[in-house]
């Protein structure tokens, strides 16, 4: 007489589940197969799960969350039970199987396996489960009961406190696997599914993702040999790009390379590079990703399908729940439940911000075909929607940066923008998508729109100091403009360009383009395009040092805008001219300007131009000698940079701030913003900006008395800004240099400093910093007795400041005067240099307020 057994089989167990490294036996049927009766009891251990992978690689954070590599080190660790979850193809069941492996001495009753059939379309019922898993653990047929509570209550008898290793492979929800976890603490609990089965409690949470780079790169060195990858690394490297590290894909990109008679590394690179249909170039046997992914998709609803069909279109990295309410026509609370429903079952991923999503680069492709099914209007109409909602949000975001809270919009399909917070905060995470956009504008769309899309964009990009994607949107927007024949686009454009330009301190060929740029003007005859670019080559002109050539650009300008009232670009022109009379020397009239242009600015909630105006102003105060309003201008500045969101101006401030600071004593706190300063310089790429910080961190370092780490800073910064080319910065760190020279005694190499920088300043139109420099080595030659060197760079800082207005800084240089003579005993000298600063005095009151007991005593003398 027989009776029945259990026995598994591996035969149609395959299927899609290469969701693993290699094939794995993810669905092992139960055959009922005759035993002796007296084999009826199953042996001493089961040994239930499909085959180790002999390849396996990686995975050791996760192995070490799971904690079953220290079972046998120490038994009495608590057994884990864990989920673990993750895209399609991405490993999840090899996971769980070589974990089990790793734990299995640890289980002395047995390894139980099952294949859940969670992504089919009739997943496995728990009932059934709980069936198959009894007969394997032993229990009779007849004492499984057919009912289903009465089956639950055997099944938890028979697996409660068991010491087994129980793999519940590709889940589909909490309700199928809740049932089949059993209760004590024997056992360990393994669950994959492509679902995040959030429900689930007590559970240790896997969340799978790629191989890194390197781990790719060693899986394929496993499967294909060491040398086939050795010998062509670059192609290799291009296989696993194109793989985009996913498990799956790398297995069956290694498995055609392994078994495709004369294929080379560098045959299957550009297969995957160049093919088209990528899908189908990942295809082995009964293994591919495009079957891997479809086994997802079916799984979702009629609003998931088409939301992540539509998705596809998004042209930049990442999205949210703006961008994809316009493409599903829905509120974004609803499409934020979308969003959540496809990250929930790993066909979207979430990025490192909250809120935001993307989509792994081979899911993207497939998500773009079933995209490419759909009916050619529908398709027409989602992407339409998506660039009406992109256009109409960077208008109401442009309008809030430049300061028009007048405007109302009444755009239904467009972000909720009120503010500059808001505005700054849509940008940050829509601006790349909305450059990107343009192409899909100019082919779904018009040149006209595309242009009108460029302009405000642009505009965006200035105002965040967003250089990179301001590039790519101007340029595919002035070929558009060119194209459609719209001057004043191209006009707009092409002084964007020039202004770019001007950012990243390319000042010839800045000018280059605005000389261009306001001919164009000129030819077209529209007085605001001329007004521009006559005072956006005014501002080239003064970088490069020809102010004259700048003023009458200035006043053309400030004519044009007077008469057609624009106050707001008027008190941009203001801000010029008080730039050049500034630079100039004429520091008083300077600041009027500057006050006038702030008020300006504050009227019409131009957030970013009162922060520019405000450290402008600061320095100007600065140059005067106050000090304190100077440091009050320059924090006001930094907190309304920092609000918006503009690196390369918050580095800018930080920067000036600190140069107040240090001049104020307090170095420490000058200290730690410089330092700050060379960090953002480094993150947002600015070689001259991170070099002109190592000078101020330089400069700071020898206050506080160390003058070794003060030099090598210096020394970078000087070396960095001659690679350059950028004189203007170059000769303010060589000026800032000169104190620790003389502290080191290399003063020949400071007096070289001082002439190389004078002559750049004077090249430039600076004279004021010219007459700095001067009135600073004479103070350093002052101090070890070499008075008559002392008073010859007096003297010439003394003439140099004839050309401006700056109190303050001719006192300082007529007290090193009176110091020189008197020590040379040069009394009529002296006596002269003293009526003159006497005089001055009496015209600017408040410099004993700025100047104290050395004004004080130089007057006495």
């Amino acid at each position: 007489m027989k009776s029945r057994g259990t026995e598994a089989s591996g035969t149609a167990a395959v299927a899609i589940s290469g969701d693993a490294h290699q094939p794995v036996l993810t669905n092992p049927t139960f055959l009922n197969i005759s035993v002796p009766e007296s084999a009826s009891t199953p042996p001493t251990r089961l040994r239930l799960l499909p085959p180790d992978i002999p390849d396996f690689i990686g995975r050791q954070a996760e192995i070490e969350l799971l904690g079953v590599s220290s079972l046998a080190a120490n038994p009495r660790t608590l057994p884990v039970r864990a989920v673990i979850t993750g895209k399609p193809g991405v490993g999840k069941t090899a996971l769980a199987i070589h974990a089990s492996y790793l734990a299995s001495d640890s289980y002395s009753e047995g390894d139980l396996y099952v294949d859940l059939r969670g992504a089919d379309e009739n997943p496995a019922s728990p009932e059934e489960v709980m069936g198959r898993l009894m007969r394997s653990l032993g229990v009779p047929e007849e004492d499984i009961p057919g009912d289903p509570l009465a089956r639950l209550d055997s099944y938890r008898k028979a697996v409660a406190d068991r010491p087994l290793v129980i793999v519940l492979d590709n889940a589909s929800d909490e309700r199928q696997v809740r049932p089949l976890i059993p209760a004590g603490n024997s056992a360990l609990v393994l669950i994959t599914s492509r679902s995040q089965l959030r429900g689930l409690e007590g559970f240790r949470r896997i969340d799978l993702d790629v191989f890194p780079s390197s781990m790719s790169l060693d899986f394929l060195r496993r499967v294909t040999g060491e040398d086939v990858v050795e010998a062509d690394q670059a192609s290799a490297e291009k296989v696993v790009e194109a793989c985009g590290h996913l498990p799956l894909a790398l297995r069956i990109a290694a498995n055609r390379l392994a078994s495709t008679r004369n294929m080379r590394m560098s045959h299957l690179a550009q297969e995957l590079t160049e093919m088209r249909d990528i899908l189908g170039a990942l295809e082995a046997g009964d293994l591919a990703v495009r079957a891997a992914f479809n086994l997802s998709y079916r799984k979702l609803g009629k609003g998931a399908r088409n939301a992540f069909k539509r998705l596809s279109c998004v042209p930049g990295e990442d999205f949210g729940s703006g961008l994809c309410s316009s493409l599903m026509r829905c509120d974004e609370r609803q499409a934020g439940k979308l969003l959540a429903k496809l990250a929930e079952v790993n066909l979207i991923e979430h990025t490192a911000t909250y809120g935001r999503y993307r989509f792994h680069d081979l899911l993207k492709v497939y998500a773009q075909e079933k995209f490419d099914e759909d009916d050619a209007k529908k398709k027409s109409q989602a992407i339409q929607c998506m660039l009406d909602w992109l256009k109409g949000s960077t208008t109401k975001a442009q309008f809030s940066l430049i300061g028009h809270p007048g405007v109302q919009f009444h755009l239904e399909n467009s972000a909720d923008i009120d503010s500059v917070e808001s505005a700054t905060a849509w940008a940050r995470e829509e601006l790349s998508n909305a450059a990107a956009a343009i192409s899909l504008m100019l082919i779904h769309d018009s040149d006209e729109r595309a242009v009108g899309f460029s302009m405000s964009l642009s505009g965006i990009c200035e105002i965040l100091g967003e250089w990179q994607i301001w590039e790519e949107v101007l340029h595919l927007g002035i070929p558009a403009a060119r194209r459609l024949d719209d001057p004043l686009g191209e006009i707009a454009l092409l002084g964007a360009q020039a202004n770019l330009a001007r950012y990243r301190r390319e000042f010839d060929q800045g000018l280059e383009l605005a000389s261009r740029v306001y001919s164009k003007s000129i030819e077209s005859g529209i007085e605001i395009a001329i007004a521009s670019s006559a005072n956006q080559l005014a501002c080239l002109f003064m970088d490069s040092g020809r102010h004259e050539e700048g003023i009458p650009l200035l006043e053309k300008c400030l004519e044009i805008y007077q008469r057609l009232g624009l106050e707001h670009e008027i008190g941009k022109v203001l801000y010029n001219l008080g730039t050049i009379h500034r630079a100039s020397g004429e520091t008083r009239k300077a600041i009027e300007y500057f006050e006038r242009d702030l008020q300006a600015c504050l009227a019409s909630g131009d957030e970013s131009g009162a922060a520019e105006t405000l450290n402008t102003l600061a320095i100007a105060h600065f140059e005067m000698g106050e000090l304190k309003e100077a440091e009050n201008l320059q924090r006001d500045s930094l907190e309304k940079f920092k609000k918006i969101g503009n690196p390369h101006k918050v580095s800018m401030v930080i920067n000036d701030l600190g140069v107040t600071l240090k001049r104020l004593q307090k170095f420490d706190e000058a200290l730690d913003l410089h330092l700050d300063d060379v960090e953002l310089c480094r993150a947002i790429g600015s070689r001259s900006g991170e070099a002109l910080a190592q000078a101020n961190v330089a400069e700071t370092l020898h206050s506080l008395g160390d003058p070794e780490g003060a030099e090598g800073r210096f020394n970078i910064a000087v070396s960095v800004l001659r690679e350059l080319g950028d004189k203007p910065r170059l000769a303010h760190v060589l000026i800032a240099q000169i104190p620790l020279l003389f502290s080191v005694q290399k003063i020949q190499i400071a007096e070289e400093h001082a002439s190389q920088a004078v002559a750049i300043l004077l090249e430039y139109g600076q004279k004021r910093d010219a007459a700095g420099a001067h009135q600073l080595i004479a103070r350093e030659y002052a101090l070890i007795g070499e008075y008559e060197k002392s008073l010859s760079h007096a003297k010439e800082s003394i003439q140099l400041s004839e050309g401006f207005t700056s109190p303050y800084f001719r006192a300082v240089s007529y007290i090193i005067a009176v110091e020189q003579c008197l020590q040379l005993h040069l009394t009529e000298e002296a006596r002269n240099f003293g009526e003159a600063l006497q005089q001055l005095v009496l015209e600017n009151p408040n410099l004993f307020a700025s100047l104290g007991e050395s004004l004080d005593k130089a007057l006495k003398s």
